[in-house]
């Protein structure tokens, strides 16, 4: 099963909807994509998220009055007033809690999205990293002339990445490609170090000069900085000293 196959189905999973055949088919696919699976999760969050805030809710006496107060007096046919108002009351007791759960969903939706938010960007770096690498996409360009490379990126990115290529220093430049993260356009540029792919993502930060911050996430090294303007996220299944290599020679 392929991510665009299983993605209208992860609702009904989580909901266990499914027939069991359709049902192991999207597990399978979800235990084995870090995208799905990371989807699955939001979907849990939200559901999570809009069961215990929307439960019991009831419309405040004030609120009730107003909505009566907007329909205006009763027409010829109507219910008796009291009817009227016990019609209301139900009505909004219906309502309000359909109302606070849209509300939630536009206030909250980005907190279930990044129930972390400082663990938030590592993921989606990583998931962009390992994507490039599944899917046999790592570049757009392949070129280790910086000259051919930097100049791709024009009129696909709105900003112009540094681009160097570190052969002599181990790091030889293999290409780029257009990635999107933080909610925007990023250049990713690919370097080999030995057998290992390493993915640098840049986009422009009006962020002061922040030094290298290192982590881990599923199993990659990821480093994380700020220089000249530009933000940088380097990640790759290397070493972290080699990943530091590169870093240094990036805000060379």
């Amino acid at each position: 099963m392929t991510c665009e196959e299983a993605r209208p189905l992860l609702d009904a999973h989580v909901d266990r909807e499914l027939d069991p055949v359709t049902d192991r088919a999207v597990s399978e696919h979800v235990e084995g994509c870090e995208n799905c699976a990371r989807e699955v999760e939001s979907i849990r969050a939200l559901k999570s998220v809009l069961r215990s805030g929307a439960q019991d809710l009831r419309a405040p006496a004030a609120l009730q009055s107003r909505i009566e107060n907007a329909i205006g007096s009763q027409r010829p046919g109507d219910r008796s007033g009291e009817q009227r108002s016990r019609f209301l009351s139900r009505g909004a007791s219906i309502a309000i809690p359909w109302a606070i759960a849209a509300l939630l969903l536009l206030v909250l939706i980005p907190v279930a999205f990044r129930s972390n938010d400082g663990d938030f960007m590592p993921r989606e770096v990583v998931a962009a990293h390992v994507r490039s690498t599944q899917v046999d996409h790592l570049t757009d360009v392949s070129s280790s002339d910086r000259h051919t490379v930097k100049p791709w990126f024009t009129g696909k990115l709105d900003f112009s990445p540094p681009v160097v290529d570190y052969q002599a220093q181990g790091f030889k430049l293999v290409g780029g490609r257009v990635d999107y993260l933080d909610d925007r356009a990023v250049a990713a540029l690919v370097y080999q170090h030995g057998p290992h792919s390493i993915n640098v993502f840049i986009w422009p930060t009006n962020n002061t000069e922040q030094t290298p911050a290192m982590s881990v996430r599923s199993g990659y090294n990821l480093d994380h900085f700020s220089h000249a303007g530009m933000q940088y996220w380097i990640v790759s299944d290397t070493s972290a000293g080699e990943i530091q290599k590169l870093a240094a020679l990036l805000r060379g």
